[in-house]
């Protein structure tokens, strides 16, 4: 039944809105005749009763008292002692309470005043005649609460707001009003709240912030929203984070689960992860496959060994090592025809978990489709897939035969092999290797991707395979390819870990388009296990401290796992060799190591298994899946998601990325991972992300550095002032401060340097001028000496503590929508 239903007599009433909020939370309730007499006196035993509904958890803050005229058995003494305890009543001098006298408006609102425990203001003359025409009338023991409660906007004057009548008595309709705004609850008019008219756009939101375009931002419950300067919300509070409008555009975003609501941010901070202790389990030269009392042997082995997680080979020349729907309906090959009627993958999984192993399959062979044959099945079923060299030949390389990585039914194929497994097995991740995603720079002219490139540059692919602009532009498409294969990894299981263990780079870049610095960099990977294969220490040793020294940051070191080659042909590593380059791993803070392969630890009466188990190994430790996790950035990839709206909320573009910021000249900067870059207004990228810090765009150009570098980026996404500064500031009035050898100069858009690098400080231009200060030699005898470049006062640098509000000395973007709510007008 409907409120109009039950209360007929309020349907045109002021208070009606007030009244339904009550009667909805049981506070007030209607007469036997489903009439509510909105108009009818409230007696201070009803009054305090009401409040005792109202207030129920109101703390004690008086002792009892027992009026006189009120008998204990009276259907009101209950609730008269509580609230007068709770501070609300205090009752007459002769110790009466005085039950049916019709409460005034000016006790109602004193009683309020007194039991919310609000300070009472100390200027009534002050604030009183502002509001009220009356007030000669109001009681002088009043006249403190009245201004209290009218700065509290709990005064609700119907018809005349500056009509206070405060000794008239407060009507049912009343009360529920002024009630509704001692709770917080919608449904008083606006227009007899007095001091609300001091507002264009009354007080009402949880937070809210400036004009910006004519809209401002404001928050509903935990939601954000968008209003005009009249106070209509023109966009519904549904974000979960919300960037004023900027160029027409605001950036939102909206939570997926419940963790990104505890404020989680990237862990930068170094966690507690225990060592990574991998083997890689292949079927060349082994036989571990070949039943399932050797892959128990091999389990029992290798957890007695110190061992934690395995790699074990489950795509290979074209076939599964485990039962595959999708091989068998493109190819009408289950499984590989050596384990028909078995489930290698599924026994290991199984005798791992037994014994303590975390199971990462390895998917070996990637985007090569067969070793020697031609291309194999797959490319005999489907040539389309084939990839071709210059001469448009099927591409090979070191005997390998290679489809097509940039085709996308080759890469939906690859993934949908990848997401069988992680659907159908227990296991702790995914690993792709040399060749996933890879692809010889030889490749990638076949017409789809001649085409493609054709397209974004009017001319046709270099000849030389390796000209450093196609060979870029092809790690690029696989480096987009690798960002969709972790979203669709992580959208199916978060707690994946992304595994890749490609060749060291550059080489693996220059060779087999592999830009594991880009994966690194851009977050697409847990671990990484660069194939260190090196038959003497020294050169083991080198590779590593290349890794360490100039690839890898030392947030990025953690994901660091080498492979370490012990066996291959005939060549097997030395147990000395083997210790020594594992104790080399912990000196440099590298945590683990994955061996190549299997076998070799069996060899020679099992010697280094046992010499692993007697040494490095010899305490046992987990596989920590979720320590690894914590220093990625899947909790930002499905926490939540950006959007770009207008003004009536619709979205325009989705940005893809694990932070975003608002636009500033047609352009917004962005991040992935650990690297920046920007945007238009469609969403495209225009330059790479590659940059360690990026600043909003100022008079055409955006401050930008690499490594330890500063410079500045165009809108079309050149480097037109290459980095070289050691610091720098964005452009104000054609100018910008960089330094160079130690003093501060300033440079024009085309990177001259219009005004020599000699000052200690240079502040940016304003109205024509610069602030700066030079350091003279001091002469003795004299005391006044000009500033002093040890003074704080330093120029703007991002490097220093005095740096303007900029995320790009941070790993987020100095964005309210991540961290800072924004200042309440109220």
């Amino acid at each position: 039944m409907s409120n109009l239903g039950i209360l007929p007599d309020i349907e045109n009433h002021w208070a009606k809105d007030s009244i339904r909020q009550l009667f909805n939370r049981k506070i007030v309730g209607g007469y036997p005749d489903n009439t509510f007499k909105p108009n009818n006196p409230v007696t201070r035993a009803e009054f305090a009763v009401l409040l005792n509904k109202a207030f129920p958890n109101a703390a004690p803050i008086k002792s009892p008292v027992t009026f006189k005229d009120v008998p204990a058995n009276h259907w009101a003494n209950l609730a008269i002692k509580f609230v007068t305890r709770a501070g609300f009543f205090s009752g007459y001098p002769d110790g009466t309470f005085k039950l049916n006298q019709p409460i005034p408006r000016v006790q109602s609102l004193v009683a309020l005043v007194s039991g919310l425990q609000y300070d009472l203001n100390a200027t009534p003359t002050e604030i009183l005649p502002q509001y009220f025409d009356d007030v000669a009338a109001i009681p002088k023991y009043a006249v403190k609460a009245i201004a209290t409660a009218t700065a509290k906007y709990l005064v609700i004057n119907y018809p005349n707001i500056r009509q206070l009548n405060p000794n008239e008595n407060a009507t049912r309709g009343e009360i529920a009003a002024l009630l509704c705004r001692a709770l917080n609850l919608p449904g008083v008019p606006l227009d007899y709240i007095v001091a609300l008219n001091l507002f264009v756009v009354a007080p009402q939101f949880e937070e809210a912030d400036s004009f910006a375009e004519e809209t401002a931002r404001v928050k509903i419950g935990d939601k954000w929203g968008y209003i005009d300067k009249t106070g209509k919300i023109i966009v519904p509070p549904q974000h979960d984070e919300a960037n004023p409008f900027s160029e027409g555009i605001a950036l939102v975003r909206s939570y997926q689960t419940g963790s990104e609501k505890s404020g989680i941010e990237l862990n930068t901070s170094t966690p507690n992860i225990s060592e990574i202790r991998g083997v890689w389990l292949t079927t060349t030269n082994s036989q571990v496959f070949n039943s399932k009392q050797k892959i128990i042997e091999a389990m029992n082995f290798l957890a007695q060994s110190g061992f934690n997680v395995i790699f074990p080979v489950v795509w290979n020349n074209g076939a599964t090592f485990y039962p595959s729907r999708i091989m068998r309906e493109n190819f009408g090959l289950e499984i590989d025809s050596r384990f028909v009627g078995r489930d290698p993958l599924g026994e290991i999984v199984t005798e791992a978990k037994r014994v303590g192993l975390a199971v990462i399959p390895w998917f070996e062979y990637g985007f090569s489709s067969s070793f020697n044959q031609n291309g194999g099945r797959l490319i005999t079923k489907k040539p389309d897939w084939a990839g071709r060299d210059i001469t448009g030949n099927l591409l090979k390389k070191n005997n390998f035969d290679w489809m097509n990585a940039f085709d996308p039914e080759v890469q939906t194929f690859l993934l949908s092999l990848m997401l069988e497994v992680i659907q159908n097995y227990d296991i702790a991740g995914i690993q792709g290797d040399d060749r996933f995603p890879a692809l010889p720079s030889e490749g990638g002219y076949d017409a789809k991707t001649v085409a493609r490139y054709f397209q974004q540059f009017n001319q046709n692919p270099p000849t030389n395979p390796k000209d450093s602009q196609w060979l870029q532009w092809r790690a690029d498409l696989l480096n987009d390819f690798l960002t969709n294969f972790y979203q669709e990894i992580i959208k199916i299981n978060p707690n994946l870990v992304i595994s890749l263990a490609p060749s060291p780079y550059p080489w693996g870049l220059q060779e087999y388009l592999q830009d594991s610095q880009s994966w690194s960099d851009r977050g697409l990977l847990d671990l990484i296990h660069p194939q260190l294969y090196r038959r003497d220490f020294a050169g083991y040793k080198q590779l590593v401290d290349r890794l360490v020294n100039e690839q890898f940051t030392p947030q990025q070191l953690p994901s660091v796992i080498p492979g370490i080659l012990i066996k291959v042909s005939s060549y097997r590593i030395t147990p000395e060799l083997l210790l020594q380059s594992i104790q080399y791993n912990r000196d440099r803070g590298i945590n683990g190591e994955v061996l190549f392969f299997y076998e070799g630890l069996r060899e020679d009466n099992d010697a280094l298994g046992k010499v692993l188990r007697s040494n490095a190994y010899a305490k046992s430790v987990p596989f920590n899946p979720s320590a690894i996790k914590s220093r990625g950035f899947t909790h930002r990839r499905v926490g939540g998601k950006y959007n770009y709206i207008d003004l009536s909320g619709k979205s325009i573009s989705q940005p893809q990325f694990d932070w975003a910021d608002s636009f500033k000249e047609e352009r917004a900067r962005v991040k992935m991972g650990y690297k920046w870059g920007y945007i238009d207004k469609t969403g495209r990228l225009i330059s790479r992300l590659q940059f360690d810090e990026a600043e909003f765009f100022s008079e055409g150009l955006a401050l930008v550095r690499i490594a330890s570098k500063y410079g500045y980026l165009d809108k079309t996404g050149k480097l037109v002032i290459p980095p070289q500064f050691e610091a720098a500031n964005s452009f104000s009035e054609g100018l910008a401060t960089v330094k160079v050898g130690g003093k501060w100069g300033y440079v024009d858009p085309t990177g001259i340097l219009v005004i020599p690098a000699q000052f200690n400080e240079a502040d940016s231009f304003s109205q024509g001028l610069a602030r700066v200060a030079i350091s003279y030699p001091i002469n003795p005898g004299t005391t006044n000496s000009p500033t002093n470049s040890g003074t704080t006062n330093s120029p703007t640098n991002p490097g220093t503590t005095n740096s303007p509000t900029n995320p790009i000395t941070t790993n987020s973007p100095t964005n309210p929508i991540t961290t800072n709510s924004p200042t309440n007008p109220v």
